[in-house]
């Protein structure tokens, strides 16, 4: 039987388990988030930080590999590994609530036609007579607009009918989706009518909630996707998924955390959960996998296919989604095993499908989808950046939240920093790493091949004030943003370094194949969108100083698109036509995979270089 106490602090949750359990398996058990995970809890990224009081484990030889003398001696472990052998009380810093800011939401780029799939229709149905001995569904019918509405029944409806209509004097609203009817309700309802739009992405899942019916947004709420403990990147996940039976795992972990949010905004809103009767979510080809409980393991071998592209409707009792009991849930078609559904939505947010003159999609997360439109045509390709710019495998890497470095600049001869929360800064979000970088190739601390200088080497170049911040160790040379203490520091190493040059280099390489295929200059592109979670606050003139934005671009043509996905999970959600829209636009698009080009590792290596004339 369980008989070990773990409390998780700054939750304030308690839990018990029995002796050899593992802190992230506690964790999981309690419903507590840890640290992202890129490794997949394998020990190998040194990311799950915990702090356990009064703690007399030894520890293990990978958190001494992986966290310094001073840090172990306080009682810092990594949750992956530590065994708990005795009551423990663990603080797991750094971590929010669940809930981040409502900058993740984003706004179409046109007006959103609002034309739900679902309709409702209020009936005085005319009770029945001696001389009107018609059954009682019969009389629904008549009243019906479309004849078509009762092709396809629920029976359990059906049960219900008889004593529904007689309590209401006859008087009932019949709920339709996309022309069929899913429920029967007392009297006038036809006033309420709501949905939510929800984007499973990697890291963050958003959920807002909307007026079905003149399409306001109503409330909004998100959180930190719980796979995340499992793995920063789809790769990881899908790893994890298909060993030990974890599919059900990942599955029930994504549907618990939709229901919470939905929970969320219907307590914001004050309405029922029987008010909600759609949702349309979106995700990449994963998450949408992951979201249904479908094998995703041929995804991340070649030639990386999925168990479903198409955009289908699903019952939410059959998903377990607490909405209307005959509630819908609907998605957005995939593209390709890399290519997923939130760049479909991507493309609808920002109208490239539209476009006439070449038009470029890039959205940057942990991985990078990359779209190019022009003259009807769109061509669509996966770069494998990893998760770099979302902070995973980044020394010091953070996502944007409090106590995050998300600017960096040079005045005066001075670097200077912003920390998200004005609090003492404990890492770096992207926005944040591609400013550090930017900063430090254009004073020349760090050259064109991405080497970061020694000390003795920048102090000509620089001055010893800003030189002083370099360091050389064992395990590779750094820059020191800021040192808080002794123990406690944010630094960008030269593996950061080499993390992001893979991740541009990934990107432009991607970029130029397409535009190649397209003939399709560069300098020609007419709109520029930066899709993501840290576009908002990128510094345009950084992005491209490090080659996220290429060199040819005019950055007068960039746009920040924000969460493009979840914008057109609203405008799936508010408009039926979306649907045809969306199937139109997967048919036009040529997935090119880049693996099998064979011009890919040429471009790559020369996308790599910090250069203005990479081409």
């Amino acid at each position: 039987m369980p008989n070990l106490k773990i409390k998780f602090l700054p939750q304030n949750v308690e839990v018990f388990v029995t002796a050899g359990t593992s802190v992230v398996e506690a964790a999981d058990l309690a419903r507590v988030s840890i640290e992202p995970t890129p490794c997949g809890r394998r020990g190998t990224c040194g990311k799950c930080l915990i702090l356990c009081q009064d703690y007399s484990g030894v520890p293990t030889s990978v958190e001494k590999e992986k966290i310094n003398n001073t840090k172990l001696d306080q009682g810092w472990r990594l949750a992956c590994q530590t065994v708990i052998n005795q009551d423990m009380v663990i603080e797991a810093p750094c971590q929010a609530t669940g809930k981040l800011i409502k900058d993740l939401l984003s706004r179409p780029k046109s007006a959103i036609n609002i034309l739900p799939a679902i309709i409702k229709y209020c009936l005085k149905v005319p009770p029945p007579t001696l001389s009107d001995q018609r059954a009682d569904w019969d009389r629904v019918e008549g009243l019906l607009p479309d004849p078509d509405l009762q092709k396809e029944l629920d029976l359990p409806l059906l049960r219900n009918l008889p004593e529904l209509m007689r309590k209401n004097n006859f008087e009932i609203t019949v709920v339709t989706y996309k022309g069929k009817v899913i429920e029967v309700e007392a009297g006038d309802t036809t006033t309420v009518g709501y949905g939510c739009a929800i984007d499973i992405g990697t890291t963050t899942v958003i959920c807002s909630l909307h007026d079905l019916i003149n399409g306001e947004e109503i409330a909004a709420a998100s959180a930190f996707n719980p796979q995340r403990t499992y793995g920063a990147d789809v790769l990881s996940r899908i790893d994890f998924s298909r060993r030990d039976n974890n599919l059900g795992l990942l599955q029930s972990l994504i549907i618990d955390q939709v229901n919470d949010l939905i929970e969320e905004v219907i307590w914001q809103a004050g309405i029922s959960r029987s008010d909600i009767y759609l949702l349309s979510v979106v995700g990449n080809t994963t998450m949408q996998h992951l979201f249904l409980g479908l094998p995703a393991n041929y995804i991340a071998t070649p030639p990386f296919v999925g168990t479903l592209y198409a955009g289908l409707s699903f019952d939410s009792r059959d998903l377990g989604i607490k909405i209307n009991d005959r509630g819908k849930v609907s998605f957005l078609p995939n593209v390709a095993g890399y290519v997923g559904a939130d760049i479909v939505a991507g493309i609808l947010a920002t109208d490239a499908y539209k476009q006439d003159a070449p038009c470029l999609l890039i959205d940057v997360g942990t991985n990078a989808e990359i779209v190019l439109a022009a003259h009807g045509l769109i061509y669509a390709c996966s770069a494998a950046a990893g998760p770099a710019f979302e902070g995973a495998n980044i020394c010091f890497g953070m996502r944007a939240e409090t106590g995050a470095i998300d600017r960096v600049w040079l005045e005066e001869g001075q670097l200077h920093y912003n920390v998200i929360g004005q609090v003492p800064a404990l890492g770096l979000c992207g926005s944040g790493l591609v400013d550090v970088i930017a900063v430090l190739l254009k004073i020349g601390v760090i050259d064109f091949s991405g080497r970061l200088l020694t000390r003795d080497e920048a102090i000509p170049i620089v001055g010893e004030t800003l030189a002083e911040s370099l360091y050389e160790n064992d395990d590779g040379d750094e820059f020191v943003i800021v040192k808080n203490s002794e123990s406690q520091k944010v630094s960008l190493t030269q593996r950061d370094i080499r993390q992001v040059q893979l991740a541009k280099g990934a990107i432009l390489a991607g970029i130029r194949i397409m535009s190649k295929e397209m003939a399709i200059n560069l300098e020609d592109i007419e709109q520029f969108n930066l899709a993501g979670s840290f576009g908002n606050v990128l510094n345009k003139e950084n992005a491209q100083a490090v080659g996220l934005i290429p060199s040819g671009i005019n950055l007068s043509k960039v746009e920040y698109a924000g969460n493009s996905a979840h914008v057109g999970a609203k405008i799936s959600l508010l408009s039926v036509d979306t649907e045809e829209i969306a199937n139109s636009v997967v048919k036009l698009i040529k997935y090119i995979e880049l693996s099998d080009r064979g011009d890919f590792t040429e471009e790559f290596t020369k996308a790599m270089f910090f250069s203005e004339n990479e081409d």
